[in-house]
């Protein structure tokens, strides 16, 4: 089962100390987990999000949810980056490297009275590549544009997940990838304190911290820090309907 994992789609950073979120270049997210408007407020004008600043507290979970958003942790973030430049090692460009993250997120879990769930959930959004100088063979960006699109058209483009991308720059070129990548599921579900874990249909369990605070559910992937604390690894964020 690959419930609410966004693998390299997915990770942007959020601080898990209380500080503001922060996206993948450091900077404060907006209340939407976009980059924040000039001048360091949310971009949409409303408080800091929470995403990512929620530690497991458990609660009632029964009941239809909408996914709103999702984030990640810079160190997930980072691990993200560095499986991405592993893969790219056997790849047609060795020095692709992953650089940055706008995660989207979209669709519904529903978790009912009887211990049974049903989920649809896209994850979307948009990733940076960087393609060096060596891989693009003196092509230029706008060139790269026209034939990675034409792969995407295709079928051919080595990422299914990608559906558009544009290239600029003069000698490496930084490529806007737009993605996206629907997941369905449904199964059985449980609590446990502050775990809810989820058995599909094939068998698979995934054991996810969660919390419900208000008419907000959290589901979280955590990790414990070097003093101890719990760290927020990533932060799935849905509204009750």
């Amino acid at each position: 089962m690959v419930l609410l994992v966004a693998g390299g789609l997915a990770a942007i950073g959020c601080s898990s100390d209380g500080a503001p979120a922060t996206c993948g270049n450091g900077q404060p997210c907006g209340s939407d987990g976009g980059p924040p408007a000039e001048g360091g407020s949310p971009a949409d004008g409303g408080p800091p999000g929470t995403c990512g600043n929620v530690q497991p507290c458990g609660g009632e979970v029964m009941g239809n949810w909408t996914f709103t958003e999702t984030c990640q942790s810079s160190a997930r973030f980072a691990a993200s980056a560095m499986k991405f430049s592993t893969m790219a090692e056997q790849s047609w460009c060795p020095g692709q490297t992953l650089v940055g993250i706008e995660p989207e997120t979209a669709g519904s879990l529903v978790l009912d009275g009887a211990g049974t769930y049903t989920l649809a959930i896209e994850f979307g959004g948009y990733i940076d590549i960087n393609y060096p100088a060596s891989c693009i063979a003196g092509a230029s960006c706008d060139d790269a544009t026209a034939g990675f699109q034409a792969q995407i058209e295709g079928g051919t483009f080595p990422n299914p997940s990608v559906t558009s991308i544009a290239c600029t720059g003069s000698s490496n070129c930084l490529c806007h990838a737009a993605v996206n990548g629907p997941q369905y599921a449904s199964g059985t579900y449980a609590v446990s304190g502050n775990v809810l874990s989820f058995t599909a249909a094939t068998g698979v369990v995934t054991n996810k911290g969660y919390c419900v605070a208000g008419n907000t559910l959290h589901i979280l992937d955590t990790s414990t820090g070097s003093t101890g604390q719990t760290a927020i690894d990533s932060d799935l964020v849905a509204m009750k309907q």
